[in-house]
């Protein structure tokens, strides 16, 4: 934070100056000096002050695009910090959770809803973060899914068929997009120079190209019930590709540790008629190191003390709970977040060493 002190007339510091100024005496300027100081001293205190404060009275949230689960969650999170801890919070769709990570580092946001993949090489600085970034957890809840999807109609039954077709399989703002399509490609031996693989910056643009016939598949995040993955599927415009456990578990032995493997029940979806095997990625909420210990704390308190009215706000928010967010956390809690589990006697001796530990 920059603190500036700016004096004019009507400044205590200026207007004590003056007064001194006009009376006679050899020691004027001493005296001047001194008192100058002081109270220059305390117009800089005030304005840290008025600066700490303001800084918690207006947070960004970043989050995914307008209609996803992540861009619902956070219209949630700034609806409770506004309403219970009078905080202008608004929910802001940056993109996917590595762009609401370069987001953070450039202090265009103060808190995010991300998965634990981008959380944790952000605060690594891994690839493709050229500097650590300094993100702190407060809460994790439910899994986000990688998923693949194909376009009804496409021919496409089995991974084989890719082959000569055209695959959403990059985001840059996800980077396990793009190792899930290389991963596939080498667990099936598709040489994916006969697979015309293409980028897209958010997830609307993948399902209008769905929509429109241009791909065939998609590797598509979303927590299970998205809403666009049930629009398509009403529309009869998608069916998921199925792959075997086996299978998944070569491609997940390529794949970082960070991401897991998850069934999505049947029925999730219009048309979904089995159980399919998915890839899944904690969902955290984090907050910029930055951001001050009162108000870390304020934001988690927020959240906890009111969960049920966040529940309220998705079906997938019920997953958010404070044993959800103590479970294996790959990052460091915000202090604030600490101070809030310290305060409801869940912080644990394990716990302060585990935290240690993902700080070194």
């Amino acid at each position: 934070m920059k603190s500036v002190l700016v004096c004019c007339k009507t400044c205590p510091t200026e207007r004590a100056m003056f007064a001194l100024k006009a009376r006679p005496g050899g020691t004027i300027v001493n005296r001047a000096t001194r008192l100058s100081a002081m109270l220059a001293a305390a117009c800089l205190t005030a304005v840290v002050v008025s600066g700490s404060a303001s800084a918690q009275t207006a947070l960004r949230v970043g989050t995914s695009s307008s209609g996803s689960i992540f861009y619902t969650l956070a219209v949630g999170l700034s609806t409770l910090l506004t309403k219970h801890a009078g905080i202008a919070a608004t929910a802001e769709p940056v993109g996917g959770s590595a762009a609401n990570m370069f987001a953070i580092g450039a202090d265009k946001v103060d808190l995010a809803i991300s998965n634990a993949y981008s959380a944790y090489d952000a605060y690594r600085g891994v690839a493709p973060f050229k500097q650590k970034i300094g993100v702190t957890l407060f809460a994790q809840g439910a899994p986000s899914f990688r998923q693949i999807i194909v376009r009804v109609g496409s021919g496409i039954e089995k991974p084989e068929d890719l082959v000569g077709r055209t695959i959403i399989g990059r985001r840059p703002a996800l980077p396990e997009v793009g190792l899930i399509t290389e991963a596939l490609f080498k667990v099936y031996k598709i040489d994916p120079s006969k697979v015309k693989v293409v980028s897209t910056t958010n997830t609307g643009e993948a399902v209008n190209a769905i929509k429109g016939d241009t791909v065939d598949a998609v590797v598509i995040p979303g927590s299970a019930g998205a809403s666009y993955l049930q629009s398509l599927g009403r529309d009869g415009k998608i069916k998921f590709l199925e792959i075997p456990d086996d299978k998944m578990k070569e491609m997940l032995a390529l794949l970082p540790k960070s991401l897991a493997l998850s069934k999505l029940p049947a029925k999730t979806y219009p048309g979904q008629d089995n159980a399919v095997n998915v890839f899944s990625l904690p969902s955290y909420m984090v907050a910029a190191s930055r951001l001050s210990e009162d108000t870390g704390y304020k934001v988690t308190k927020t959240l906890f003390d009111n969960i049920g009215e966040f529940h309220n706000f998705h079906g997938v928010a019920k997953q958010w709970t404070l044993k959800e967010t103590l479970n294996d956390p790959k990052i460091p809690f915000h202090p604030g977040a600490v101070r809030y589990f310290k305060e409801k006697k869940l912080w644990t001796p394990e716990m302060e060493k585990e935290q240690a530990g993902l700080k070194s």
